[in-house]
């Protein structure tokens, strides 16, 4: 059938009363639950258009300042924020146990469901319902803080994706991912390869998933063919894992990598994961692994480079474990892990960044439960949405003083750091934390001594701010550094 007669069709039947009837069945499906307010949001403030709709939350998550726009409607509203029709912003330290933590009975919205590939399957992280999440935590809580100092396609799948010896942004992915995990185990499988920008798909792909998380489930599959091209990212970013997969299961590497510890991970019912399990929490393991690292080291490179004399006192603390710079990197300087847990102001420098430039800046959404629950004195109905905004948190002046803005390690060591820790989340709290985070901070550890003992940063302009996209995971956007190996100096 041709396209055109049949949209010529479609506007001879749909008149001017049509358009006008389809238009008062949208007002109206906003306006009425406004003005009935079943769950009581009504008298919580907000942006006008949140209240009425979540195109708000789609909007700003589209165009990549969800964190900040909260952040700034915190700012103008308070404590609480309505923050679209069924959705409480709280920004308040309490608020991370009361709706985070062990025993509240709160679980993840549906936004989580934009996540799921392969066959609708959700990963740990995306996982809603309760008992099932129970259940893919326990195949892998453990398996996530085994030693391994590598990248994340090393770690995950027990061989790079290649880019640093190619140095540039390519992999290569099967054409179809259907054949892809079909080969799973299978020797001397025929799969027929394209190659992609991992990176770009990625970035894409987060983006574009949480602008339709935020929408009306109804609405996800009609706005995913407006934005067919963005939603091939993740087509390609489910390929690249399955690839991977695929390539791992019938190499004859013995290393105990991650994907070996999956194989291995059993639920009570002594039951293996899935095919579509292994492969989407493969996935959540290439993202999670990769991407958010590689933003945060970004991110703590960008702050330290701003401030050479923070800078320098990393650097002389460094030196006094490490020894002096100058080492031949050819032959192996990094920092050992167990050389360097220990020192403080490392700690502190990585505490700082993260606070400053959290991964996830926007509040996680918790569903409230049949039970209600109260947060901060506030009751809130079954099946409202709460969630408590990281970026929000972690400016709080009330915690961090008036120089919240400011990269400043000392603030760690020299005010009030209980305080501080019960206001600081940068892998969430509770039994939805993140299973890597042990391994995310080494990583953090090991990168930043590394790299720092080895090599000193500027950036090209001194007082250039770190642009950030923010649609969910905040990507640092481009700075311009200088960086010059560190030479040591007889004095």
């Amino acid at each position: 059938m041709e396209l055109q007669p049949y949209l010529h069709t479609i506007a001879r039947n749909f008149d001017a009363t049509s358009v006008f009837v389809v238009f008062l069945v949208i007002v109206l499906a906003h306006l009425v639950p406004y003005l009935s307010d079943p769950a009581g949001l009504r008298a919580y403030p907000g942006p006008t258009l949140a209240k009425l709709s979540r195109a708000w939350l789609a909007w700003i998550a589209y165009h990549g300042r969800i964190s900040t726009s909260v952040h700034e409607a915190h700012q103008k509203y308070g404590t609480f924020v309505r923050i679209s029709p069924v959705e409480v912003s709280i920004a308040h330290p309490e608020a991370l146990q009361q709706i985070y933590g062990h025993n509240t009975g709160t679980t993840k919205s549906d936004m989580y469901d934009a996540f799921t590939q392969f066959g609708g399957i959700p990963s740990v992280f995306a996982a809603r319902d309760r008992v099932e999440h129970a259940r893919k935590r326990k195949i892998m809580s453990h398996r996530f803080n085994y030693l391994a100092f590598d990248v994340i396609g090393d770690l995950a799948f027990g061989s790079p994706f290649g880019m640093l010896v190619a140095a540039r942004d390519s992999t290569q992915i099967a054409t179809s991912q259907k054949a892809a995990m079909e080969s799973y185990g299978v020797e001397d499988a025929k799969l027929e390869y394209v190659t992609i920008s991992a990176v770009d798909a990625v970035n894409v792909a987060s983006s574009i998933v949480v602008f339709l998380g935020v929408l009306p489930p109804w609405i996800r599959p009609i706005m995913a063919r407006f934005f067919a091209t963005k939603m091939r990212a993740t087509g390609e970013l489910a390929s690249m894992v399955v690839t991977a997969v695929a390539k791992r299961l019938v190499s004859s590497v013995s290393r105990q990598d991650l994907l070996s510890k999956l194989l291995e991970g059993r639920d009570e019912q002594d039951t293996a994961l899935s095919k579509n399990e292994l492969s989407a929490e493969s996935l959540t393991l290439l993202v999670a692994g990769s991407d958010t690292t590689a933003n945060s080291t970004g991110a703590i490179t960008y702050f330290l480079a701003q401030n050479p004399n923070i800078q320098a006192k990393l650097q002389e603390v460094l030196d006094q474990v490490l020894g002096p710079p100058g080492g031949d990197s050819e032959n192996g300087d990094v920092a050992s892990y167990n050389e360097i847990k220990n020192i403080e102001y490392l700690q502190d420098v990585i505490n700082e960044g993260l606070r400053l430039h959290s991964t996830v800046g926007v509040g996680l959404p918790r569903v409230v439960p049949e039970s209600g629950m109260t947060v901060l004195g506030k009751t809130f109905a079954p099946g409202t949405v709460v969630s408590c905004p990281l970026y929000t948190l972690h400016r709080l002046p009330s915690v961090w003083g008036n120089d919240a803005e400011v990269f400043n390690p000392d603030r760690w060591s020299k005010g009030d750091r209980a305080t501080m820790l019960k206001a600081f989340a940068p892998f969430s709290v509770g039994p939805r934390a993140c299973l890597g985070r042990n391994l995310a901070s080494m990583e953090l550890f090991v990168y930043i001594a590394t790299i720092f003992h080895r090599y000193s940063f500027v950036l090209r302009t001194p007082d250039q701010e770190l642009g950030v996209d923010d649609g969910f995971v905040r990507k640092p956007l481009g700075v311009y550094v200088g960086v010059k190996r560190r030479e040591f100096r007889m004095t």
